[in-house]
Protein backbone atom coordinates (compact mmCIF):
# COMPACT_ATOMS: atom_id res chain seq x y z
CA UNK A 1 0.00 0.00 0.00
CA UNK A 2 2.79 2.40 0.92
CA UNK A 3 4.58 1.57 -2.32
CA UNK A 4 1.43 2.20 -4.36
CA UNK A 5 0.91 5.60 -2.72
CA UNK A 6 4.55 6.53 -3.30
CA UNK A 7 4.14 5.93 -7.05
CA UNK A 8 3.18 8.75 -9.40
CA UNK A 9 -0.16 7.07 -10.04
CA UNK A 10 -0.85 6.82 -6.31
CA UNK A 11 0.14 10.44 -5.73
CA UNK A 12 -2.09 11.69 -8.53
CA UNK A 13 -5.01 9.64 -7.20
CA UNK A 14 -4.32 10.82 -3.65
CA UNK A 15 -4.20 14.49 -4.67
CA UNK A 16 -7.43 14.13 -6.68
CA UNK A 17 -9.17 12.38 -3.78
CA UNK A 18 -7.92 14.93 -1.25
CA UNK A 19 -9.10 17.76 -3.49
CA UNK A 20 -12.54 16.18 -3.85
CA UNK A 21 -12.68 15.59 -0.09
CA UNK A 22 -11.86 19.26 0.58
CA UNK A 23 -14.54 20.44 -1.84
CA UNK A 24 -17.03 17.91 -0.44
CA UNK A 25 -16.28 19.06 3.11
CA UNK A 26 -16.83 22.71 2.23
CA UNK A 27 -20.03 22.00 0.29
CA UNK A 28 -21.33 19.69 3.04
CA UNK A 29 -20.54 22.19 5.78
CA UNK A 30 -22.22 24.98 3.84
CA UNK A 31 -25.28 22.81 3.11
CA UNK A 32 -25.56 21.70 6.72
CA UNK A 33 -25.20 25.28 7.98
CA UNK A 34 -27.85 26.46 5.52
CA UNK A 35 -30.23 23.68 6.56
CA UNK A 36 -29.64 24.46 10.25
CA UNK A 37 -30.40 28.14 9.59
CA UNK A 38 -33.61 27.20 7.82
CA UNK A 39 -34.63 24.94 10.69
CA UNK A 40 -34.06 27.73 13.20
CA UNK A 41 -35.92 30.15 10.99
CA UNK A 42 -38.82 27.69 10.76
CA UNK A 43 -38.89 27.46 14.55
CA UNK A 44 -38.72 31.24 14.85
CA UNK A 45 -41.55 31.66 12.32
CA UNK A 46 -43.62 29.11 14.23
CA UNK A 47 -43.05 30.98 17.48
CA UNK A 48 -43.89 34.32 15.93
CA UNK A 49 -47.15 32.88 14.55
CA UNK A 50 -48.47 32.15 18.02
CA UNK A 51 -51.26 34.58 19.17
CA UNK A 52 -49.43 36.27 21.99
CA UNK A 53 -52.37 38.27 23.43
CA UNK A 54 -54.76 35.32 23.36
CA UNK A 55 -52.16 33.20 25.11
CA UNK A 56 -51.55 35.97 27.63
CA UNK A 57 -55.29 36.28 28.40
CA UNK A 58 -55.53 32.52 28.72
CA UNK A 59 -52.81 32.69 31.35
CA UNK A 60 -54.61 35.52 33.13
CA UNK A 61 -52.64 38.51 31.91
CA UNK A 62 -54.25 41.88 32.85
CA UNK A 63 -55.78 44.07 30.14
CA UNK A 64 -54.25 47.22 31.53
CA UNK A 65 -51.16 48.15 33.50
CA UNK A 66 -50.63 45.86 36.45
CA UNK A 67 -50.96 47.02 39.99
CA UNK A 68 -53.79 47.96 42.29
CA UNK A 69 -54.44 51.26 40.50
CA UNK A 70 -54.17 49.93 36.98
CA UNK A 71 -57.78 48.95 36.72
CA UNK A 72 -56.84 45.61 35.29
CA UNK A 73 -57.04 42.10 36.52
CA UNK A 74 -53.91 40.77 38.14
CA UNK A 75 -52.90 37.28 37.05
CA UNK A 76 -53.26 34.82 39.82
CA UNK A 77 -53.01 31.19 40.57
CA UNK A 78 -56.66 30.57 39.76
CA UNK A 79 -56.47 31.87 36.21
CA UNK A 80 -57.28 29.21 33.62
CA UNK A 81 -55.31 28.35 30.47
CA UNK A 82 -57.80 29.30 27.75
CA UNK A 83 -59.40 27.06 25.14
CA UNK A 84 -57.60 23.80 24.19
CA UNK A 85 -57.05 25.09 20.64
CA UNK A 86 -54.57 27.60 22.02
CA UNK A 87 -52.57 24.97 23.87
CA UNK A 88 -49.39 24.49 21.82
CA UNK A 89 -48.09 20.94 21.41
CA UNK A 90 -44.50 20.27 22.42
CA UNK A 91 -44.04 23.87 23.48
CA UNK A 92 -44.21 25.77 26.67
CA UNK A 93 -45.86 29.07 27.49
CA UNK A 94 -45.33 31.30 30.46
CA UNK A 95 -46.29 34.71 31.67
CA UNK A 96 -43.82 36.91 33.54
CA UNK A 97 -43.96 40.34 35.14
CA UNK A 98 -40.83 42.31 35.87
CA UNK A 99 -38.71 39.22 35.17
CA UNK A 100 -40.66 36.99 37.54
CA UNK A 101 -42.64 34.03 36.29
CA UNK A 102 -46.37 34.36 37.09
CA UNK A 103 -47.81 31.32 35.38
CA UNK A 104 -46.63 28.81 32.86
CA UNK A 105 -47.57 25.65 31.07
CA UNK A 106 -45.02 22.86 30.47
CA UNK A 107 -42.16 25.19 31.39
CA UNK A 108 -38.95 23.15 31.83
CA UNK A 109 -37.53 23.30 35.29
CA UNK A 110 -34.60 25.66 35.69
CA UNK A 111 -35.23 27.56 32.46
CA UNK A 112 -34.20 31.22 32.89
CA UNK A 113 -36.96 33.85 32.76
CA UNK A 114 -36.43 36.46 30.01
CA UNK A 115 -36.24 40.04 31.18
CA UNK A 116 -36.89 41.69 27.82
CA UNK A 117 -38.73 40.95 24.58
CA UNK A 118 -37.02 39.06 21.75
CA UNK A 119 -35.83 35.72 20.42
CA UNK A 120 -33.25 33.77 22.34
CA UNK A 121 -31.88 30.29 22.82
CA UNK A 122 -32.03 28.96 26.37
CA UNK A 123 -30.92 25.72 27.96
CA UNK A 124 -32.04 23.74 30.95
CA UNK A 125 -30.57 20.46 32.10
CA UNK A 126 -28.59 20.06 28.88
CA UNK A 127 -31.57 20.63 26.59
CA UNK A 128 -31.75 23.66 24.31
CA UNK A 129 -34.93 25.64 23.79
CA UNK A 130 -35.83 28.44 21.45
CA UNK A 131 -38.11 31.09 22.95
CA UNK A 132 -39.86 34.28 21.89
CA UNK A 133 -40.83 36.83 24.53
CA UNK A 134 -43.31 39.55 23.58
CA UNK A 135 -44.67 42.39 25.68
CA UNK A 136 -48.45 42.20 26.14
CA UNK A 137 -48.74 44.89 28.81
CA UNK A 138 -46.37 47.21 30.58
CA UNK A 139 -43.72 45.13 32.33
CA UNK A 140 -45.57 41.98 31.30
CA UNK A 141 -44.12 39.42 28.87
CA UNK A 142 -45.73 36.39 27.30
CA UNK A 143 -43.08 33.81 26.32
CA UNK A 144 -43.55 30.88 23.97
CA UNK A 145 -40.81 28.33 23.57
CA UNK A 146 -40.07 25.04 21.90
CA UNK A 147 -37.70 22.20 22.51
CA UNK A 148 -35.00 22.23 19.76
CA UNK A 149 -34.45 18.46 19.99
CA UNK A 150 -36.62 17.71 16.95
CA UNK A 151 -34.92 20.37 14.85
CA UNK A 152 -31.51 19.19 16.04
CA UNK A 153 -32.49 15.58 15.22
CA UNK A 154 -33.33 16.63 11.67
CA UNK A 155 -30.01 18.48 11.42
CA UNK A 156 -28.15 15.43 12.77
CA UNK A 157 -29.97 13.17 10.32
CA UNK A 158 -28.94 15.38 7.40
CA UNK A 159 -25.37 15.47 8.69
CA UNK A 160 -25.25 11.68 8.91
CA UNK A 161 -26.65 11.35 5.40
CA UNK A 162 -24.10 13.83 4.09
CA UNK A 163 -21.33 11.89 5.80
CA UNK A 164 -22.48 8.59 4.33
CA UNK A 165 -22.95 10.06 0.86
CA UNK A 166 -19.64 11.87 1.12
CA UNK A 167 -17.82 8.72 2.20
CA UNK A 168 -19.37 6.75 -0.67
CA UNK A 169 -18.50 9.57 -3.10
CA UNK A 170 -14.98 9.73 -1.71
CA UNK A 171 -14.45 6.00 -2.27
CA UNK A 172 -15.87 6.30 -5.77
CA UNK A 173 -13.64 9.28 -6.58
CA UNK A 174 -10.58 7.46 -5.17
CA UNK A 175 -11.29 4.46 -7.40
CA UNK A 176 -11.98 6.63 -10.45
CA UNK A 177 -8.84 8.72 -9.77
CA UNK A 178 -6.73 5.58 -9.51
CA UNK A 179 -8.15 4.25 -12.77
CA UNK A 180 -7.92 7.56 -14.65
CA UNK A 181 -4.39 8.19 -13.34
CA UNK A 182 -3.35 4.76 -14.60
CA UNK A 183 -4.97 5.53 -17.95
CA UNK A 184 -3.26 8.91 -18.19
CA UNK A 185 0.12 7.52 -17.11
CA UNK A 186 -0.01 4.49 -19.40
CA UNK A 187 2.23 6.24 -22.00
CA UNK A 188 4.81 6.79 -19.25
CA UNK A 189 4.63 3.10 -18.37
CA UNK A 190 5.20 2.19 -22.02
CA UNK A 191 8.05 4.68 -22.09
CA UNK A 192 9.60 3.03 -19.03
CA UNK A 193 9.22 -0.43 -20.59
CA UNK A 194 10.87 0.78 -23.80
CA UNK A 195 13.74 2.32 -21.81
CA UNK A 196 14.15 -0.96 -19.91
CA UNK A 197 14.31 -2.83 -23.22
CA UNK A 198 17.05 -0.50 -24.42
CA UNK A 199 18.93 -1.02 -21.15
CA UNK A 200 18.47 -4.79 -21.36
CA UNK A 201 19.61 -5.12 -24.98
CA UNK A 202 22.26 -2.38 -24.66
CA UNK A 203 21.26 -1.33 -28.18
CA UNK A 204 21.76 2.43 -28.10
CA UNK A 205 20.67 2.75 -31.73
CA UNK A 206 17.06 2.04 -30.77
CA UNK A 207 14.67 4.96 -30.46
CA UNK A 208 11.43 5.21 -28.48
CA UNK A 209 8.20 5.99 -30.30
CA UNK A 210 5.90 8.30 -28.32
CA UNK A 211 2.91 7.39 -30.49
CA UNK A 212 -0.13 9.59 -29.82
CA UNK A 213 0.78 10.42 -26.23
CA UNK A 214 0.33 13.80 -24.59
CA UNK A 215 2.65 16.69 -25.40
CA UNK A 216 4.54 16.26 -22.11
CA UNK A 217 5.18 12.58 -22.82
CA UNK A 218 6.28 13.42 -26.36
CA UNK A 219 8.71 15.98 -24.97
CA UNK A 220 10.07 13.44 -22.46
CA UNK A 221 10.37 10.86 -25.24
CA UNK A 222 12.29 13.35 -27.37
CA UNK A 223 14.64 14.08 -24.48
CA UNK A 224 15.26 10.36 -23.92
CA UNK A 225 15.89 9.82 -27.64
CA UNK A 226 18.31 12.76 -27.67
CA UNK A 227 20.09 11.28 -24.66
CA UNK A 228 20.26 7.90 -26.41
CA UNK A 229 21.71 9.59 -29.50
CA UNK A 230 24.38 11.29 -27.38
CA UNK A 231 25.15 8.04 -25.57
CA UNK A 232 25.34 6.21 -28.89
CA UNK A 233 27.71 8.84 -30.30
CA UNK A 234 29.81 8.71 -27.13
CA UNK A 235 29.91 4.91 -27.23
CA UNK A 236 30.89 4.98 -30.90
CA UNK A 237 33.66 7.49 -30.16
CA UNK A 238 34.89 5.29 -27.32
CA UNK A 239 34.79 2.24 -29.57
CA UNK A 240 36.63 4.10 -32.32
CA UNK A 241 39.23 5.29 -29.84
CA UNK A 242 39.79 1.78 -28.51
CA UNK A 243 39.88 0.37 -32.01
CA UNK A 244 42.31 3.10 -33.08
CA UNK A 245 44.52 2.30 -30.10
CA UNK A 246 44.51 -1.42 -30.91
CA UNK A 247 45.09 -0.74 -34.59
CA UNK A 248 47.91 1.70 -33.82
CA UNK A 249 49.63 -0.88 -31.62
CA UNK A 250 49.17 -3.64 -34.19
CA UNK A 251 50.22 -1.51 -37.15
CA UNK A 252 53.19 -0.07 -35.34
CA UNK A 253 54.38 -3.50 -34.24
CA UNK A 254 53.95 -4.90 -37.75
CA UNK A 255 55.49 -2.08 -39.76
CA UNK A 256 58.29 -1.16 -37.39
CA UNK A 257 59.58 -4.71 -37.43
CA UNK A 258 61.38 -4.35 -40.77
CA UNK A 259 63.33 -1.12 -40.01
CA UNK A 260 64.00 -2.32 -36.48
CA UNK A 261 65.35 -5.62 -37.83
CA UNK A 262 67.55 -3.75 -40.32
CA UNK A 263 68.73 -1.39 -37.61
CA UNK A 264 69.53 -4.27 -35.27
CA UNK A 265 71.39 -6.14 -38.03
CA UNK A 266 73.58 -3.14 -38.83
CA UNK A 267 74.30 -2.52 -35.16
CA UNK A 268 75.23 -6.17 -34.70
CA UNK A 269 77.51 -6.09 -37.74
CA UNK A 270 79.34 -3.04 -36.41
CA UNK A 271 79.66 -4.58 -32.95
CA UNK A 272 80.98 -7.90 -34.28
CA UNK A 273 83.42 -6.25 -36.68
CA UNK A 274 85.23 -3.45 -34.87
CA UNK A 275 87.81 -3.27 -37.67
CA UNK A 276 85.21 -2.78 -40.41
CA UNK A 277 86.50 -0.59 -43.20
CA UNK A 278 85.36 2.99 -43.59
CA UNK A 279 83.17 2.48 -46.63
CA UNK A 280 81.19 -0.37 -45.09
CA UNK A 281 80.80 1.61 -41.85
CA UNK A 282 79.47 4.62 -43.74
CA UNK A 283 77.05 2.39 -45.64
CA UNK A 284 75.79 0.77 -42.43
CA UNK A 285 75.41 4.11 -40.65
CA UNK A 286 73.59 5.56 -43.67
CA UNK A 287 71.14 2.64 -43.67
CA UNK A 288 70.64 3.05 -39.95
CA UNK A 289 69.95 6.73 -40.42
CA UNK A 290 67.37 5.97 -43.13
CA UNK A 291 65.76 3.27 -40.97
CA UNK A 292 65.45 5.59 -37.97
CA UNK A 293 64.07 8.40 -40.17
CA UNK A 294 61.53 5.99 -41.66
CA UNK A 295 60.47 4.85 -38.18
CA UNK A 296 60.02 8.46 -37.06
CA UNK A 297 57.90 9.27 -40.11
CA UNK A 298 55.86 6.12 -39.61
CA UNK A 299 55.26 6.80 -35.94
CA UNK A 300 54.19 10.38 -36.68
CA UNK A 301 51.77 9.24 -39.37
CA UNK A 302 50.39 6.44 -37.21
CA UNK A 303 49.77 8.89 -34.39
CA UNK A 304 47.92 11.23 -36.75
CA UNK A 305 45.84 8.32 -38.07
CA UNK A 306 45.04 7.14 -34.55
CA UNK A 307 43.83 10.59 -33.53
CA UNK A 308 41.76 10.83 -36.67
CA UNK A 309 40.29 7.37 -36.07
CA UNK A 310 39.14 8.33 -32.60
CA UNK A 311 37.84 11.72 -33.79
CA UNK A 312 37.57 12.63 -30.10
CA UNK A 313 37.61 16.32 -29.28
CA UNK A 314 39.76 17.33 -32.22
CA UNK A 315 40.42 21.05 -31.87
CA UNK A 316 38.62 22.86 -34.70
CA UNK A 317 39.56 26.42 -35.62
CA UNK A 318 39.73 28.62 -38.74
CA UNK A 319 42.53 27.50 -41.08
CA UNK A 320 43.74 29.55 -44.04
CA UNK A 321 44.52 26.99 -46.75
CA UNK A 322 46.35 29.18 -49.29
CA UNK A 323 49.05 30.08 -46.75
CA UNK A 324 49.19 26.50 -45.48
CA UNK A 325 49.71 25.18 -49.03
CA UNK A 326 52.39 27.78 -49.71
CA UNK A 327 54.35 26.77 -46.61
CA UNK A 328 53.94 23.06 -47.43
CA UNK A 329 55.17 23.52 -51.02
CA UNK A 330 58.20 25.49 -49.80
CA UNK A 331 59.07 22.71 -47.33
CA UNK A 332 58.63 20.04 -50.03
CA UNK A 333 60.92 22.02 -52.36
CA UNK A 334 63.64 21.86 -49.69
CA UNK A 335 63.16 18.12 -49.17
CA UNK A 336 63.10 17.35 -52.91
CA UNK A 337 65.17 19.98 -54.70
CA UNK A 338 65.18 17.96 -57.91
CA UNK A 339 61.42 18.29 -58.38
CA UNK A 340 59.85 21.34 -60.05
CA UNK A 341 57.10 22.58 -57.75
CA UNK A 342 54.19 24.79 -58.90
CA UNK A 343 51.38 26.30 -56.84
CA UNK A 344 48.19 27.80 -58.26
CA UNK A 345 46.05 29.43 -55.55
CA UNK A 346 43.61 32.38 -55.31
CA UNK A 347 44.97 35.72 -54.20
CA UNK A 348 42.24 35.98 -51.59
CA UNK A 349 42.35 33.93 -48.44
CA UNK A 350 40.63 30.54 -48.50
CA UNK A 351 39.51 29.72 -44.98
CA UNK A 352 37.83 26.62 -43.58
CA UNK A 353 37.07 25.39 -40.06
CA UNK A 354 39.18 22.35 -39.30
CA UNK A 355 41.90 20.60 -37.35
CA UNK A 356 45.12 22.46 -38.23
CA UNK A 357 47.52 19.58 -37.48
CA UNK A 358 45.42 17.13 -39.49
CA UNK A 359 45.15 19.45 -42.50
CA UNK A 360 48.88 20.14 -42.38
CA UNK A 361 49.68 16.40 -42.27
CA UNK A 362 47.24 15.78 -45.13
CA UNK A 363 48.89 18.39 -47.40
CA UNK A 364 52.42 17.25 -46.51
CA UNK A 365 51.54 13.66 -47.39
CA UNK A 366 49.86 14.73 -50.64
CA UNK A 367 53.04 16.48 -51.76
CA UNK A 368 55.33 13.74 -50.46
CA UNK A 369 53.33 11.11 -52.33
CA UNK A 370 53.59 13.10 -55.57
CA UNK A 371 57.35 13.56 -55.15
CA UNK A 372 58.01 9.88 -54.37
CA UNK A 373 55.78 8.35 -57.03
CA UNK A 374 56.15 10.97 -59.75
CA UNK A 375 58.87 11.12 -62.39
CA UNK A 376 62.40 11.60 -61.08
CA UNK A 377 63.25 15.23 -61.65
CA UNK A 378 59.68 15.77 -62.78
CA UNK A 379 57.07 18.41 -62.06
CA UNK A 380 54.35 18.60 -59.39
CA UNK A 381 51.53 21.15 -59.66
CA UNK A 382 49.25 21.96 -56.72
CA UNK A 383 46.00 23.82 -57.43
CA UNK A 384 43.63 25.32 -54.85
CA UNK A 385 40.11 26.43 -55.82
CA UNK A 386 37.15 27.51 -53.71
CA UNK A 387 33.43 27.57 -54.43
CA UNK A 388 30.28 27.91 -52.35
CA UNK A 389 30.67 25.63 -49.35
CA UNK A 390 33.57 23.61 -50.79
CA UNK A 391 37.32 23.76 -51.29
CA UNK A 392 39.20 21.61 -53.81
CA UNK A 393 42.90 20.73 -53.77
CA UNK A 394 44.47 19.08 -56.87
CA UNK A 395 47.98 17.60 -56.81
CA UNK A 396 49.23 16.53 -60.29
CA UNK A 397 52.48 14.77 -61.13
CA UNK A 398 53.92 13.68 -64.47
CA UNK A 399 54.97 10.21 -63.39
CA UNK A 400 53.71 6.82 -64.53
CA UNK A 401 50.31 7.32 -62.86
CA UNK A 402 48.14 4.70 -61.16
CA UNK A 403 46.14 2.07 -62.96
CA UNK A 404 42.31 2.45 -62.58
CA UNK A 405 41.97 -0.90 -60.81
CA UNK A 406 44.51 0.19 -58.18
CA UNK A 407 43.23 3.72 -57.53
CA UNK A 408 40.98 2.75 -54.63
CA UNK A 409 43.43 0.30 -53.10
CA UNK A 410 46.17 2.91 -52.68
CA UNK A 411 44.08 4.53 -49.90
CA UNK A 412 44.38 1.43 -47.75
CA UNK A 413 46.91 1.50 -44.92
CA UNK A 414 50.39 0.15 -45.65
CA UNK A 415 49.53 -0.17 -49.33
CA UNK A 416 52.56 0.97 -51.31
CA UNK A 417 52.04 1.80 -54.93
CA UNK A 418 54.25 0.46 -57.69
CA UNK A 419 57.42 2.40 -58.33
CA UNK A 420 58.53 5.25 -56.19
CA UNK A 421 61.09 5.23 -53.45
CA UNK A 422 61.26 2.11 -51.35
CA UNK A 423 61.32 3.78 -47.96
CA UNK A 424 57.72 5.00 -48.02
CA UNK A 425 55.41 4.09 -45.15
CA UNK A 426 52.31 3.19 -47.17
CA UNK A 427 50.27 5.42 -44.89
CA UNK A 428 50.32 8.77 -46.67
CA UNK A 429 47.23 8.45 -48.86
CA UNK A 430 45.35 6.64 -46.07
CA UNK A 431 45.88 9.69 -43.89
CA UNK A 432 44.88 12.00 -46.78
CA UNK A 433 41.50 10.30 -47.22
CA UNK A 434 40.91 10.07 -43.48
CA UNK A 435 41.48 13.78 -42.97
CA UNK A 436 39.41 14.69 -46.02
CA UNK A 437 36.46 12.73 -44.65
CA UNK A 438 36.91 14.15 -41.18
CA UNK A 439 36.46 17.56 -42.82
CA UNK A 440 33.27 16.40 -44.58
CA UNK A 441 34.94 15.78 -47.93
CA UNK A 442 36.77 12.97 -49.73
CA UNK A 443 39.90 12.07 -51.67
CA UNK A 444 40.10 10.22 -55.01
CA UNK A 445 42.83 9.37 -57.54
CA UNK A 446 42.39 10.31 -61.20
CA UNK A 447 44.47 10.65 -64.36
CA UNK A 448 46.55 13.84 -64.41
CA UNK A 449 46.56 16.02 -67.57
CA UNK A 450 50.38 15.77 -67.30
CA UNK A 451 50.13 12.02 -67.73
CA UNK A 452 50.73 10.97 -64.15
CA UNK A 453 48.44 10.73 -61.16
CA UNK A 454 46.06 13.39 -59.87
CA UNK A 455 44.85 13.30 -56.28
CA UNK A 456 41.64 15.34 -55.90
CA UNK A 457 40.74 16.36 -52.35
CA UNK A 458 37.46 18.11 -51.50
CA UNK A 459 36.81 19.78 -48.15
CA UNK A 460 33.76 21.47 -46.68
CA UNK A 461 34.10 25.11 -45.65
CA UNK A 462 31.30 24.78 -43.06
CA UNK A 463 31.87 24.69 -39.30
CA UNK A 464 31.58 20.87 -39.28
Amino acid sequence: MARALSSLRGRVALVATATFASVLLLVGAASLASFADRERQRVDDSLESRPSRELARALGAPEGPPGPDAGGRQPGPDSQFGPPVLRPRGEYVRLSVDGEEVRGVDVPEGLPVPGSPGLRTLSARGVEYRSLARMVAPRTLIETGVDLSDAQARIDELRNRLLLLGLAGLLLVAALSWWLAGLALRPLARLGDAADDVGGTKDLSRRIDAGTAAAEVERLTGSINSMLARLEASAEETTRALEATRRFAGDAGHELRTPMTSLQANLGAIRRNPDIDRAELEAALGQMDRDSARMMRMLGTLQALARGDSAAALPKQPVELAGLLGSAVAAARRRHPGVSWNLVAPEDEVEISGWPDGLSSMIDNLLENAARHGRSGGEVTTTLTASDGEVEILVDDDGPGIEPESRERVFERFERGEGGEGDGTGLGLALVRQQARLHHGDAVVEQSPAGGARVRVTLSTGPG
